[in-house]
């Protein structure tokens, strides 16, 4: 029974982050959709009519229906709510599963909690000294989407795998102990990754918390990368990914690197728009915009 009970937690985790993924890339190429439900902050210019073009040989009666949808809007500035999220889902992960001699023998599980509870603290600090007030709005739908992604990120950390060896680690089991300290060969790389990448999110906020209101990016990594800070993002779930497994015959746990498809695909979509709305706010500067990669060099 709590095998099976694992193993749907596992799937439902997972085909969270792919379904979603896939519904993201469905009102991407769908322009009915992608004009009134992705665009946000300094992003919605309520380009979703021009979309109604496009739309055209759609009903009438399900266009309004959108429109009517679209303007279910919660304050940009709810974006903190994921970090707070994030941090209460951590910290009870931490507080279930944290052995006593914890600073004696460490798990990857219990690493990776304590690295999603760290990123979730700085993301709130960051939201709430760095990021500027703002009177923009977003979609309920991407506030939802948010809100659960932080929860299936924990319940994907903490959740045991049922192919996980067992291990008698204070009376929790399914979790492979860090043998031989922490700075072990096969969890360093990955630890640097995350505090890196960390480190350089950070440095990218402060930038654009910094910049006068739209101007465009043109310093350090910015010069190359429309979205430097997502590119950041995406490297701090891959080195989770990868970290969770260092000790299991794997390469990678599946759980999370489906979390990181969906944090590909996610702010890949919002890059994509990013690049766009540069496109039409700075004309001027269309061919630098045109040479830099909009988030994963040097694939994309």
């Amino acid at each position: 029974m709590k095998m099976a009970m694992l193993v749907f937690a596992i799937w439902t985790v997972r085909a969270f982050y792919l379904l979603s993924s896939l519904a993201i890339i469905i009102v991407r190429f769908t322009p009915a959709l992608r004009d009134r439900f992705l665009p946000y902050g300094a992003r919605d210019v309520k380009g979703h009519r021009k979309g109604q073009a496009a739309a055209a040989k759609q009903p009438a009666w399900l266009l309004q229906i959108l429109d009517y949808v679209a303007t279910w809007k919660v304050p940009h500035s709810w974006f903190i709510h994921f970090y707070i999220v994030s941090v209460a889902a951590s910290t009870m992960g931490l507080c279930f599963f944290h052995p006593s001699n914890f600073f004696k023998r460490l798990d990857t599980t219990t690493l990776c909690g304590t690295l999603m509870l760290v990123q979730g603290i700085r993301r709130l600090l960051e939201c709430s000294l760095i990021t500027k007030p703002s009177q923009s709005r977003m979609w309920i739908g991407h506030y939802a989407i948010g809100v659960a992604f932080y929860v299936a990120s924990n319940v994907a950390i903490w959740v045991p795998r049922p192919d996980e060896k067992e291990q008698d680690f204070n009376g929790v089991s399914g979790r492979e102990v860090i043998s031989g300290g922490l700075w072990t060969f096969s969890v360093l790389p990955y630890l640097f990754l995350f505090f890196y990448a960390s480190w350089m999110q950070n440095l990218f906020h402060r930038h654009l918390s910094g910049l006068q209101k739209y101007t465009l990016p043109d310093v350090g990594m910015f010069r190359s990368i429309i979205a430097p800070h997502y590119t950041a993002e995406c490297a701090i779930y891959l080195s989770l990914a990868f970290l969770r497994d260092a000790h299991q015959s794997g390469l990678v746990d599946s759980t999370l690197f489906c979390a990181l498809i969906f944090v590909v695909v996610n702010l890949g979509v919002t890059a994509d728009g990013t690049r766009r709305w540069m496109v039409a706010k700075f004309p001027k500067q269309r061919s630098e915009i045109d040479r830099r990669w909009t988030m994963l060099p040097p694939v994309w």
